[in-house]
């Protein structure tokens, strides 16, 4: 198959070699239960794999429709860890999408000790309407959990989410990428809690994906109740979470599409799941600070720098101007580090990102 030269590739290119097998996750791991796993309309006994979906209502009228989020369930025929695989949570954002697609298949529940939820597409309206950042109801998918079944459609399809996907697994992945407007350099989050095991665990998984820049989090939600996060609705709830982030702007290139199915399958194979290859990430980058500079105005956006460039404190970021091309503002780095994403297209609304710097360090920090 060509996967195996693509991602054989872009292992090289993370610069990832042979690396040692992860140390054994943490969680404990459930009961066996000859009852069937269900999630939504997919049902699947030990030893299954069964596709269906997510049936969303409609809300109080027919401006407000319902939606059905496709899902798939990869049941092992003996116990485990449920892993959930969450894609497509933005609409322009297709690469996980694509990856998903291409691990089902590979996937073996007669080989496997635990399950597999891949959810293909969190957010249908979204992705059939090509929009950026919101869904039809002007919400951000992954700003409104865990979600409320009698709020508009974004919230009720974070609440579907956490009832039927997150309080199910007990470990998860969000799948991202750069949003249609935006290039970004592969990485990944990685949630700081204080909680030892929790935050243990979650590194394990993020150096388990492969990605070898890894953004250390502290700033994520601690109420569960306003959890806002795919990811930080999962931690709240005390399972290991992480997101990741490859490919952007509206492509579908083959390193980025491999780097999800390649970080899948090796967070698969660390949990202990199924065997499959290893993309353990053997000298990670550390972004230790980081900040989203967002627009502070409406304008047209004309960028200065690219993904990946490294930057000084003070550096010219980009500039943004009127309708007319009259000059609004220079936008410059809060902070010296390297740029992980930045919008290369020209739209760009008040308070919304421009790009976002992190300062990296070749070295886990006392407390990380």
């Amino acid at each position: 198959m060509h996967f195996c030269l693509a991602a054989a590739t872009l292992w090289s290119v993370l610069s990832t070699g042979g690396t040692p097998a992860a140390p054994a996750p943490t969680a404990v791991r459930p009961p066996e239960s000859p009852s069937p796993l269900e999630v939504g309309t997919a049902s699947a006994g030990p030893g299954e794999l069964v596709t269906g979906w997510i049936d969303v209502p409609g809300g109080r009228d027919a401006s407000d429709p319902g939606t059905r989020i496709p899902v798939s369930v990869a049941r092992g025929a003996r116990p485990g860890p449920v892993l959930a695989l969450v894609a497509g949570t933005h609409g322009y954002e297709y690469t996980s999408i694509l990856a998903l697609q291409r691990l089902l298949p590979r996937l073996d529940p007669k080989r496997m000790s635990g399950t597999v939820i891949l959810v293909h597409m969190a957010n249908p309206p979204a992705f059939w309407g090509r929009r950026i950042y919101y869904g039809p109801d002007g919400k951000n998918l992954n700003r409104v959990y865990p979600g409320n079944l009698e709020g508009t459609q974004s919230d009720r399809i974070a609440a579907a989410l956490t009832r039927e996907v997150i309080d199910p697994a007990t470990h998860l992945v969000d799948m991202h990428c750069g949003d249609g407007n935006e290039s970004l350099r592969p990485y990944s989050y990685w949630s700081v809690t204080g909680d030892r095991s929790l935050d243990e665990a979650g590194r394990e998984m993020a150096l388990a994906y492969g990605l070898d820049h890894i953004v250390i989090d502290r700033e994520r939600p601690k109420d569960p109740a306003r959890s806002m996060y795919t990811a930080t609705t999962a931690i709240l709830r005390g399972k290991p979470a992480i997101t990741t982030e490859s490919g952007g702007a509206g492509l579908t290139d083959e390193a980025s599409v491999v780097a999800h199915e390649a970080g899948a399958l090796g967070v698969i194979g660390h949990l202990g799941i199924m065997e499959a290859p290893s993309v353990r990430v053997k000298t990670p980058v550390w972004i230790v600070r980081s900040e989203v500079v967002k627009a502070p105005a409406s304008g047209l956006w004309s960028p200065a720098v690219e993904k990946a460039q490294t930057v000084a404190a003070g550096a010219l970021l980009g500039r943004l101007v009127d309708s007319f091309g009259k000059p609004l503002h220079e936008v410059r780095a809060p902070l010296a580090g390297e740029i992980l994403y930045v919008v290369v297209t020209p739209p760009v609304s008040e308070g919304e990102p421009l790009a976002m710097v992190g300062e990296t360090a070749g070295t886990l920090p006392k407390g990380g």
